[in-house]
C-alpha cells in the first residue's frame, strides 16, 4: 500500500481486499490510503441490493469457501476480462470445472449447460461474490449502523496503535 500511495500521489488511493471491519480500515489509513473499499461487508447489510439469501450466505460463509476463478464469468457469457478473476463462494458449476478453468471458454456447450442448469434450478443464476474478509462478517446491520461501528472500531484501533 505505501508504494502504491507514493506512486499515485497526489491522487488519493483506496485500499481494497480483505477489509471487513474497522481494524482493516485503520490499517489501510495507517499505510497511507485515503480510505477503504469494503465490498463484501456492505453486501451483508439490510439495504444491500442483493437477494436476502445472498446476504445470509455471506454471514454463514467462511474464507476457505471462497475461490478465484473465471469459470462462472465464462459460463454466464460475461465480457469481464478473464485475467481478472472473481472471488466467489462455492458454486456447483464451478465445482464441475475446477482444475480445468480454460475448458469452458473453448466449449460452446459449457455456457448452454450452465444456462440449462439455471433454468432447471440446479445452479444459482448469479455467483455469490464474496471476498476473504467474509470471516469477519457475522451480522446484517443497516448500512448506517455499519458505518458507525466501522468508524468506532477504526478510531479504537488507531488510538491503541498510537498509544504504544
Amino acid at each position: 500500500m505505501p508504494v502504491v500511495v507514493d506512486l499515485a500521489a497526489p491522487v488519493p488511493v483506496l485500499a481494497a481486499g480483505g477489509i471487513a471491519d474497522g481494524r482493516g480500515v485503520a490499517a489501510a489509513l495507517a499505510l497511507g490510503a485515503a480510505g477503504a473499499l469494503l465490498g463484501t461487508r456492505f453486501q451483508a447489510t439490510t439495504e444491500a441490493l442483493v437477494a436476502p439469501s445472498t446476504a445470509r450466505a455471506i454471514v454463514r460463509g467462511r474464507g476457505e469457501e471462497t475461490e478465484r476463478s473465471s469459470v462462472l464469468d465464462t459460463a454466464r457469457g460475461s465480457r469481464w476480462p478473464s485475467r481478472y478473476t472473481a472471488r466467489t463462494l462455492g458454486h456447483p458449476f464451478l465445482d464441475r470445472w475446477r482444475g480445468r478453468e480454460a475448458e469452458p471458454a473453448a466449449d460452446p456447450e459449457a455456457g448452454q449447460a450452465y444456462q440449462d442448469g439455471v433454468a432447471r434450478g440446479e445452479f444459482p443464476a448469479l455467483p455469490l461474490w464474496a471476498g476473504e474478509g467474509i470471516d469477519l462478517i457475522d451480522d446484517l446491520p443497516s448500512a448506517a449502523d455499519l458505518v458507525g461501528a466501522l468508524a468506532a472500531q477504526a478510531e479504537d484501533a488507531l488510538a491503541r496503535a498510537g498509544g504504544r
